[in-house]
């Protein structure tokens, strides 16, 4: 018998209008990662060039990526996570100090599912499916 993830992938690349705006939502299993670490690499998001000291991109099996920035402590940080609907891609913004919670995620866990959100950016997470108590971790 097997494990039943605890959220149902109801918005999994649904798009609609409402109100003349273009909204979409999407979940993926993530596949692979890729981690990086250094000390002021720049990028640009939302029109704020973040200063990154590390990142881990998650990436599905269709191409879709999700990537969680650790910033720099002197780093201006978007208003908003971002997901880039014509891009496949979603990032989001935390302090570098946090970074390595998500690594561990990615490392250790299995299945990682990323959600990417337009309409609501700040529900944008990785998250795991159901797990069984004990399991020792």
């Amino acid at each position: 018998m097997g494990v039943k993830p605890f959220f149902v992938l109801i918005r999994h690349d649904t798009f609609a209008v409402i109100k003349n705006k273009f909204m979409a939502a999407k979940t993926f299993e993530v596949k692979n990662y890729v981690l990086n670490m250094g000390h002021k690499n720049t990028a640009i998001w939302s029109g704020v060039t973040i200063q990154i000291q590390g990142y881990v991109a998650c990436y599905g099996a269709d191409g879709s990526r999700f990537i969680v920035y650790g910033l720099h402590p002197s780093s201006p940080v978007p208003a908003a996570p971002v997901y880039n609907i014509a891009g496949n891609v979603g990032a989001i913004f935390v302090p570098i100090e946090r970074l390595s919670q998500y690594v561990d995620l990615v490392r250790n866990e299995k299945p990682v599912y990323a959600s990417l959100n337009s309409d609501n950016p700040n529900w944008m997470s990785l998250a795991t499916s159901n797990e069984p108590i004990g399991e020792g971790e």
